[in-house]
């Protein structure tokens, strides 16, 4: 029921972890796969015969945007799906440190994405074909989350942002978010500690499991294809159901 077949797709920090499943994801569809990324790959990123054409670019830079953004236009007819999916943020007490710090989470995780999907926007506009720009969030938009302050409340932002230009940009444009929960990646253990922390965290999800970058990249495949003509504007919960209430852990209620 979905084809994305030549489809164009343009994927922000699409080289490891979540990214690089999604980057793959689509592929498999057969698609026109533009990773955004600081780092080239140490391999070509492909799956089922298709490569991904990786474009070196800092979102955070203007100008390197801009270049990257004109060789995307040169390169493909058109530009039809958008993933905002680079982000990220060490944990950090909130009091303790810089406010350069404080800005450059937020400018990562927040004002880049909407510097990107402005100048694709401009692209995407002009097509005769309705397009589609997903944006990646965390359950920190939605919950409060120590040691995240920035990092929450630019996704947070993020999923705001998602509503705003979902109503600013229709109908040529379809703009939705996925609130991203826990997720096993190749630097989890670095984040947990290891494999037996990261199982008792899966012990607390109401799915038993922590999610699978493909989990998320199902979601983003969701809503590039026909499935989702009628869906914009929304903010897609990936979570396996989030967590249980707190008070369950210390209180009997009948």
């Amino acid at each position: 029921m979905i084809n994305l077949k030549n489809k164009s797709i343009v994927v922000t920090g699409g080289t490891k972890g979540i990214g690089i499943e999604i980057v793959k994801s689509f592929l498999k569809q057969n698609t026109n796969v533009y990773i955004l990324a600081r780092q080239k790959p140490k391999r070509i990123i492909q799956a089922k015969g298709n490569k991904a054409v990786f474009i070196e670019c800092d979102i955070r830079n203007i100008d390197s945007l801009d270049n990257a953004t004109k060789e995307i236009k040169n390169l493909s007819k058109s530009i039809d799906v958008l993933i905002n999916n680079a982000g990220g943020a060490p944990m950090a007490n909130a009091l303790n440190v810089s406010n350069k710090f404080h800005e450059a989470i937020i400018d990562f995780n927040l004002s880049a994405p909407l510097n990107v999907s402005q100048r694709f926007a401009r692209i995407m506009m002009k097509q005769k074909t309705v397009s589609n720009i997903i944006n990646i969030s965390s359950v920190t938009a939605t919950r409060p989350t120590p040691g995240s302050a920035a990092y929450g409340a630019a996704k947070g932002g993020l999923v705001n942002l998602t509503k705003t230009l979902a109503v600013e940009w229709a109908p040529k444009i379809k703009v939705n978010s996925i609130i991203v929960g826990y997720i096993e990646t190749e630097n989890s253990i670095v984040h947990y500690g290891s494999k037996k922390e990261i199982n008792k965290v899966a012990k607390t999800i109401p799915m038993k499991r922590m999610g699978k970058p493909e989990d998320i990249a199902n979601a983003c495949m969701f809503f590039a294809s026909d499935l989702a003509n009628w869906i914009t504007g929304a903010a897609l919960e990936v979570h396996g159901g989030g967590e249980k209430p707190s008070y369950l852990e210390v209180a009997k209620p009948k």
